[in-house]
C-alpha cells in the first residue's frame, strides 16, 4: 500500500491524487477481468415483474458474448446466467495505449422472487442482450381460501 504525500499547493495535491487513482483503474484486473478474489465479469442485468407480477423478465447486458458459450440454469426460485467473453489480442508487434475491453468467464447466480414454471420459460439473444422471461409457477400464485363454518 502506498501513501499519497500532500503538499501545501491544492494543485499539486490533486494531480498526484488523480495519477493514482489512473494507475489503480488502468491495472488490468480493475472490475472486468479476473482478478485474484475471483470476481471475474459481472455483466450488468435488470431483473423486474410484469404482467401483472405473474412473470419475471431478466436482462443482461452481454455484448461481445457468442451464443454458444451461453448457460442458463434454473432450479426452484434460484437462476444462473454464466458465459464467456474473448476478447482477441491483435496479430503482430502492438502495444496497447488503453485497454479498456476485457474478456472472461462470468457467472450471475441470483434467487427470484418466487418459483418459476421451467416449461413456460424462455430466452432470447439479440444484439448483445440477453432477454429471459420466467413464468411464475402455479404453487406460487396466491389462491383464494373458502371459509367453512
Amino acid at each position: 500500500m502506498s501513501f499519497l504525500r500532500f503538499t501545501n499547493d491544492p494543485f499539486e495535491n490533486v494531480m498526484r491524487l488523480q495519477r493514482a487513482i489512473s494507475q489503480s483503474v488502468d491495472q488490468p484486473s480493475f472490475g472486468l477481468d479476473w482478478t485474484p478474489s475471483g470476481q471475474g465479469l459481472q455483466p450488468a442485468l435488470d431483473i423486474f415483474e410484469a404482467e401483472g407480477g405473474d412473470t419475471v423478465v431478466v436482462k443482461a447486458e452481454l455484448p461481445g458474448v457468442d451464443r454458444e458459450s451461453l448457460e442458463i440454469e434454473n432450479v426452484g426460485s434460484r437462476l444462473m446466467v454464466a458465459g464467456k467473453r474473448e476478447i482477441p489480442t491483435p496479430e503482430g508487434e502492438f502495444r496497447y495505449h488503453r485497454r479498456e475491453r476485457h474478456g472472461g468467464e462470468f457467472r450471475r447466480v441470483f434467487r427470484l422472487p418466487f418459483e418459476v414454471d421451467r416449461d413456460k420459460a424462455t430466452a432470447n439473444y439479440s444484439d448483445g442482450v440477453l432477454t429471459i422471461r420466467l413464468e411464475k409457477a402455479e404453487s406460487a400464485k396466491p389462491r383464494q381460501i373458502a371459509v367453512k363454518s
